[in-house]
């Protein structure tokens, strides 16, 4: 991306640390992108169902996007007043006191866990109500038992148990904290009732394991630390730079989206995707994750669904059945993706019969089934690459139905959906999106909605703005609607109910060939 004109400094860094690549924003205080900078890295899937990624990996490439951010916007560093870096969440780093991490991490998206995860769901704990459910093979503490089981000399070896994010709070400022979104949500904090569950931990496996948590425990926005001068002289930064907490990359692009207070829902569109809400009160609802208290603004209630698998998808796709498109594309002068996203308009609703199971990693929610995979069926000899592409498409869309329907059963009141993400640079694809959803679907001045949701949370940090709620009023702004087609609402009416059949008449022989593979 080039320098934009005819902004204003200071400046804050909005850093987000996603599934393929790290990413760096230099905003301005109205929340205007000036540059970016990426860089990705590599995740290493060694067996069916196992994610890691190299912690080194990630440092490095920060480095490169930040600088390749800097030299694109050719500003003074000295004019940036602010720092903070999302990140994902369940991604478990251990780690000893020195900063010698003990292992690659364990990414969110691993599912290794799965037996973990449904002896913890069996204790049916008080804890257990944020997932009714069940309970996620890829949250922390399913991860967490998983390493005291299978990899003991690592677990006793580990001083602190870290989530990306706080990794990188330590590697920017040398401090060791935790932030209160990612444990909120995945390790079972509960503010109300004073912090961590001890005999939930006891009663699962994971009696002690406090010990091995840091102190510190932060709010979102709250300052963590300053830049160390070491970070500072990689990154090409003034030393001194305030850095903010930050949590969990989809939940702070709901503050990139403006999603600060009920009946706006944010749906983060990426890897995987996020569709996430606030409520003014305690709700724990079947097929539904949270509500977290205090996770994101203080006083209200956070409550999420979402998919393991989304836009991860295409991208398997694209890169193993995608071989040679890039010579096409290149004469079109148009991406990979987009020359599919032109052959996939010309099939019709549908696909003409191919359904599309988008659990490729398992189901997040509404079932919450780790051992669940992803399915095409209705193939023949008719189906060509385009209504494949398209299939996969419609499939992530009824998913995302899915997850919207069971919000609905609830009498969860949804106002209006805001998106943001990589979905979002489709034109197909959003529309697809609105006309199964059946609802309008908004998307914002700045489509980086997580970066732009770290440059709030850098600029509530750098105290340019009293909090979160101020900072994403004055720096977010809607700038488009894609409106459902009534007719073609109707006609996916039957395939989403296919898609939904399909899991209920397939999820007995997933299970058992998850077993068989297993390790």
């Amino acid at each position: 991306m080039n320098t934009v004109a005819q902004h204003n400094s200071p400046y804050v860094l909005g850093i987000d640390g996603g599934t393929e690549s790290v990413r760096a924003g230099l905003f301005d205080l109205e929340g205007n992108l000036v540059a970016s900078g990426s860089c990705s890295y590599t995740t290493y899937f060694s067996r069916p169902g196992w994610a890691e990624q190299d912690p080194d990996e990630w440092w490095t490439s920060l480095v490169v996007a930040v600088r390749a951010c800097l030299q694109r916007a050719a500003v003074n560093p000295a004019e940036i007043i602010g720092i903070s870096a999302d990140a994902t969440t369940c991604t478990l780093v251990p780690m000893r006191t020195d900063g010698t991490v003990l292992r690659r991490a364990l990414l969110w998206m691993d599912v290794r866990a799965s037996a973990q995860a449904a002896r913890i769901f069996a204790t049916g704990a008080t804890a257990l109500r944020y997932c009714q459910a069940g309970v996620s093979a890829e949250w922390m503490p399913p991860k967490m038992l998983w390493l005291r089981e299978h990899e003991p000399a690592t677990y006793a070896d580990t001083d602190l148990l870290l989530e990306y994010a706080d990794w990188l709070v330590y590697q920017l400022t040398g401090r060791f904290t935790l932030n209160i979104n990612t444990i909120s949500q995945r390790w079972f904090y509960h503010l109300p009732s004073g912090g961590w569950p001890t005999d939930f931990y006891a009663e699962i496996g994971l009696g002690g394991i406090e010990t091995k948590f840091p102190a510190a425990i932060l709010k979102i926005g709250e300052v963590a630390g300053l830049l160390s001068p070491a970070a500072a002289e990689q990154l090409g930064l003034s030393a001194g730079i305030p850095v903010a907490t930050n949590g969990g990359d989809a939940f702070i692009g709901l503050l990139g989206l403006g999603v600060t207070s009920p009946g706006d829902m944010g749906m983060i569109t990426g890897s995987s995707n996020v569709l996430s809400a606030l409520s003014a009160q305690a709700l724990h609802l079947p097929g539904v994750f949270g509500s977290f208290p205090d996770a994101l603004i203080p006083g209200q209630h956070l409550l999420e669904g979402g998919q393991v698998s989304a836009g991860s998808i295409l991208n398997w796709f694209k890169r193993n059945f995608g071989q040679g498109l890039e010579a096409e594309a290149a004469a079109n002068q148009i991406s990979v993706y987009q020359l599919l996203d032109r052959e996939a308009a010309q099939i019709p609703v549908g696909s003409e019969g191919l359904i599309v199971l988008d659990y490729f990693q398992g189901n997040r929610t509404p079932h919450t089934d780790s051992a669940a995979r992803g399915t095409i069926w209705g193939l023949s000899l008719q189906s060509s690459r385009a209504h494949v592409f398209r299939a996969l498409m419609e499939g992530v869309a009824y998913g995302m139905r899915d997850i919207i329907e069971t919000f609905a059963r609830h009498q969860f009141k949804v106002a209006r959906i805001i998106a943001s993400g990589g979905a979002t640079r489709s034109p197909l694809f959003m529309q697809i999106y609105a006309d199964v959803l059946g609802m309008p679907i908004y998307t914002t001045r700045c489509p980086e909605a997580t970066m732009l949701g770290s440059a709030v949370v850098a600029a509530t940090g750098a105290g340019v703005y009293p909090n979160l709620v101020a900072a994403a009023n004055a720096m977010v702004e809607i700038a488009g609607e894609y409106q459902p087609n009534a007719a073609r609402h109707a006609e996916y009416d039957f395939y989403m109910r296919q898609y939904q059949a399909t899991y209920q008449q397939l999820k007995g022989l997933m299970s058992d060939m998850n077993h068989k593979i297993a390790v």
